[in-house]
């Protein structure tokens, strides 16, 4: 999700475009010829395959794959921690409003509309929280069956993952640096306050703006008039 905020709207409207077309029936699903032109740039991809499990195993067969399961509860503990606020964010004010007049958050706030209804089965994230978790299992096991056994691997976060789980499977020697251990919460707020906020206070300036400057603009020409 990182990459795909910090590279700005076309990035977010290509995963936001993706995800309605195969789960909401807006469009014709993505093929291989649009994923290889969202994604032509990188090497690797996260995040996003959990969301296209059969065509990322059908339209790069010689790619290696990793599962990364973990604790259902701890999951949803997880998306309490950093996605729930920013949905509840992107339906109320500023954000509602500024979606209008800013073309970024407009897609921010479309990407997490869209992400909120596949997810959590349009229930919200606290109606459909069980479904999401019915779903991440099934997930796992349809990728454990579908993926070639010589090209995937299974890991748990709880059971540990790290350079000793990756390296080998990739064939990399394992670094001497230690594996990075991110702060899930922390990272999310980062990425928020770096990208989202300076958008929002922006956005709210420029609005202010114009609303201002036709207010001031009616009022010295009624002083004129009457004066």
């Amino acid at each position: 999700m990182y990459e795909v905020v910090t590279n700005g709207a076309t990035h977010l409207d290509l995963f936001t475009e993706s995800l309605c077309c195969k789960y909401l029936g807006t469009g014709k699903p993505y093929g291989k010829a649009e994923f290889d032109k969202w994604l032509a740039n990188y090497d690797a991809i996260v995040e996003i395959p959990q969301f296209f499990i059969e065509e990322f195993i059908e339209f790069y067969p010689h790619a290696k794959f990793m599962l990364v399961e973990r604790d259902v509860n701890a999951w949803e503990r997880s998306l309490n921690n950093t996605i729930k606020g920013v949905l509840q964010t992107c339906k109320s004010f500023p954000m509602n409003t500024i979606r209008h007049i800013d073309p970024f958050i407009k897609s921010f706030v479309a990407l997490h509309e869209a992400f909120e209804e596949v997810t959590f089965h349009g229930k919200g994230i606290e109606g459909g929280m069980e479904d999401a978790k019915r779903d991440s299992i099934a997930d796992g096991k349809k990728a454990k069956a579908l993926a070639p056994k010589d090209q995937f691997l299974a890991c748990t976060l709880e059971g540990g993952f790290g350079w000793e789980q990756i390296c080998p499977f990739l064939d990399k020697d394992i670094p001497k640096t230690p594996y990075p251990i991110g702060n899930a919460p922390a990272e999310f707020k980062a990425l928020l306050d770096t990208f989202i906020s300076p958008r929002v206070r922006n956005s709210v300036l420029k609005a202010i703006g114009t609303v201002l400057v036709p207010v001031v603009g009616i009022g010295m020409w009624a002083y004129m008039k009457h004066r």
